[in-house]
């Protein structure tokens, strides 16, 4: 007995706490937000459910969605079925400043993810030597091959945060009142608390589908990304190869090149220097000429034929060094 009375006085003390409105109109009063009224409260909620709803699109098929989709439904017909003394024991118990915040965390990564999707489209990524297989990766499962992002992750787990808080006083309600009132009397809240406990399995299990898709996807890229490694890693070695190739074969150019270069400068040499011969006796034959007397003027027979590569002409000025002879280098004319 005495247990029963210990009961009742813990209950009363936290439904006091749930269900009491707030006595202050200063800043503090935020800290636990009444429902203005109970149509505000069963609006607000279907609200909520359908923003949970717009997580999983009709255009998803797969068992894991078509599930999800029906548990939503049911849940929506639960909370449109309240009778107005159930909505009402519903709504004081449930924080309305606790519970918006938990929408908005929903909504707010619905917000995100959408945006993110509009801005995706202004920037182009470079695609990689192999792209990661995404579709192999999820084949067998109910993932899609798009990956959840991180913003809409997070507002979902903060919506079961806050939802799990929001459960205590539902489920403390369904399970004591029956300990301490006897069977029957805890139906109302038993009800709620269901509702409740609908809502948050439903992000749970949102959360960890995601979560574990993404794990699919994420193994996808670390996949792809080894292989490149490893492509760009045998690419790099074949390449290290042909360039040792490409560099011998330089190397080797250059010495034919240079050696080469030392025949034609050796050869342009010869002929230089037998050209500069052939050159210097023109003009030694010249000079005699001018050096002889008319009448006496010859040229070497041998000179019409010498050539550069024998270098064979001859110095006809070696046979000017009669004194006063027909080519004497004192015989230079008159004088002007």
């Amino acid at each position: 007995m005495r247990n029963k009375w210990l009961y009742l006085t813990v209950l009363s003390m936290m439904l006091a706490v749930a269900l009491t409105p707030s006595l202050s109109a200063g800043p503090l009063s935020n800290a636990r937000q009444s429902w203005t009224s109970t149509e505000e409260f069963r609006t607000e909620y279907l609200k909520f459910i359908e923003t949970l709803a717009a997580h999983v699109p009709d255009s998803d098929q797969s068992t894991w969605a078509v599930g999800l989709r029906e548990k939503l439904s049911d849940i929506r017909e639960q909370v449109n079925g309240l009778s107005e003394s159930n909505a009402e024991q519903f709504s004081k118990m449930t924080d309305r400043a606790a519970f918006r915040r938990m929408a908005e965390g929903v909504a707010a990564g619905t917000d995100r993810v959408e945006n993110k999707d509009r801005a995706a489209g202004r920037f182009r990524t470079l695609g990689a030597i192999q792209p990661p297989d995404y579709s192999g990766a999820v084949a067998g499962t109910d993932c899609s091959t798009t990956p959840t992002d991180a913003a809409k992750l997070n507002g979902e787990k903060i919506a079961l945060y806050i939802d799990v808080g929001l459960q205590v006083p539902l489920d403390y309600a369904c399970e004591a009142f029956v300990e301490i009132l006897g069977e029957g009397t805890n139906l109302p809240f038993c009800i709620v608390a269901g509702i409740g406990k609908a809502a948050e399995v439903i992000l749970s299990s949102m959360i960890d589908h995601q979560e574990f898709c993404n794990g699919l996807l994420d193994g996808a890229k670390a996949d792809a990304t080894f292989d490149d490694i490893v492509e760009i890693h045998n690419d790099v070695d074949a390449l290290d190869t042909h360039l040792t190739t490409v560099d011998n074969h330089v190397a080797a150019e250059f010495v034919a090149i240079d050696a080469h270069i030392v025949a034609l400068v050796n050869d342009l040499s010869t002929q230089i220097s037998s050209s500069t011969n052939l050159l210097s006796a023109d003009i030694k034959q010249v000079m005699k000429l001018e050096l002889t007397p008319e009448g006496q003027r010859q040229i070497a027979p041998s000179l019409l034929t010498c050539t550069v590569a024998a270098n064979n002409c001859p110095n006809v000025l070696l046979k000017c060094t009669g004194a006063g002879g027909a080519c004497s280098w004192n015989n230079v004319g008159p004088l002007p």
